[in-house]
């Protein structure tokens, strides 16, 4: 997210994951404050023309400019649209500009490349892409991602923990059956062991051996997991609004047990995932969903293939006991929640909190959503330095 007016370049390549990833052409519209403006037949063309020579100048998939908003637009357009409004601004520049588009296209660019991109090729594990920021060493944050939550959305976390007199190594990845080449890719099993091997893959390539694993959301299960199952070169894991199952004694919230429901349905075949996947292609879903996040948060949503893998992928995190490797961390734990959370249950986090052999802390607030946890926060930041640095 930035501060800024963006060019239509800086807002293609932030949104890039969700355009590419849809099966379908994405139409973009004047929305929010802007949704009435209008524009003639000629300047809406102008506009496609424009957006067509940033494609070819850029190598980008592009959407397809409309005047007004259609009818019965889906849930990825009205975030598209949305998004645009923010970071864009009015298109009425892009319409009424002249000259030949290609000299329009030209424009800074690079603001959603993530640094250090690195392909790991690893035993027993499709190959994947990693990405990192700061100095080399054998000490390094690892931020797990929610399952299907393109990285771009992170680079801040990579531009601020990496910076600064106690900046660290700081390392992410991005699952291979969800990203990158994932039309190359088997339909995954869904096999919950094989997030724990990606994990260390990562830790081998980096030559990581004092990794300070931070699981956000349905990252945390990955991280539990792989602090139980590393050890000595796991020092410390945080853990941020964990979506944790521990079983029927541990309170989950509604949207939790629903959630994991639809997944499971969604999981059990493309047909079923193309049945159900008209339920997040409704613009209703976004309601409560901050518009900066909504183009991220929805990126699984773009193909039908796409919304099965992602659906065998977290219905194996939210199903996965994490009873077990819980009982044997012996790392220092930060958890991180809100009582205020109606997606994951803070009863989930106090109980782990209660559960790991090592020392635990829990920061619960009085207030805040589940997806604020993904807006950088330089509170969140100074947290998690804080943290991390205690145990030197």
């Amino acid at each position: 997210m930035t501060t800024k007016t963006l060019s239509v370049v800086e807002v293609l390549e932030l949104c890039q994951p969700l355009l590419a990833a849809s099966s379908k052409t994405l139409r973009v519209f004047p929305a929010g404050e802007r949704s009435a403006e209008e524009y003639s037949a000629a300047e809406a063309a102008r506009c496609n023309e424009v957006l067509a020579a940033v494609g070819d100048a850029y190598g980008l998939v592009v959407p397809w400019f409309e005047a007004t908003a259609p009818q019965q637009p889906s849930a990825l357009e009205v975030a598209l649209s949305t998004y645009v409004d923010l970071e864009l601004g009015s298109w009425r520049p892009v319409a009424e500009s002249s000259g030949q588009p290609e000299d329009l296209a030209a424009g800074p660019s690079g603001l959603a490349a993530l640094p250090g991109r690195r392909r790991i090729e690893a035993p027993g594990v499709p190959a994947f892409e990693a990405f990192s920021a700061g100095p080399a060493g054998a000490e390094a944050i690892v931020l797990i991602l929610p399952s299907g939550v393109p990285a771009t959305l992170f680079r801040p976390w990579l531009e601020e923990l990496s910076s600064g007199p106690d900046g660290r190594l700081v390392v992410t990845y991005e699952n291979p059956y969800l990203f990158g080449d994932w039309r190359g890719l088997d339909t995954p099993a869904g096999d919950f062991d094989e997030e724990t091997a990606l994990m260390g893959a990562l830790l081998t390539e980096y030559g990581i051996t004092r990794a300070h694993l931070v699981g956000i959301c349905g990252g945390a299960p990955v991280g539990v997991a792989a602090a139980a199952a590393f050890g000595d070169r796991v020092e410390t894991l945080t853990v941020l609004h964990p979506d944790l199952n521990f079983g029927a004694g541990v309170m989950r919230t509604p949207f939790q047990k629903q959630f994991q429901s639809v997944l499971a349905t969604a999981a059990a075949g493309v047909e079923r995932a193309r049945s159900t996947l008209s339920l997040f292609l409704d613009p209703n879903m976004l309601f409560g969903v901050e518009p900066r996040l909504a183009p991220f948060i929805l990126y699984p949503y773009g193909d039908v293939e796409l919304f099965h893998r992602y659906a065998k992928q977290n219905y194996a995190l939210m199903a996965y006991d994490a009873n077990e490797a819980a009982r044997a961390i012996t790392q220092r734990v930060l958890i991180a929640t809100s009582s205020t959370d109606r997606m994951t249950h803070p009863d989930t986090a106090r109980h782990f909190g209660d559960l790991v052999r090592g020392e635990a802390r829990v920061e619960e607030r009085e207030s805040g959503t589940h997806h604020d946890i993904l807006i950088p926060d330089p509170e969140v930041y100074t947290m998690l330095r804080e943290f991390i640095g205690g145990g030197a």
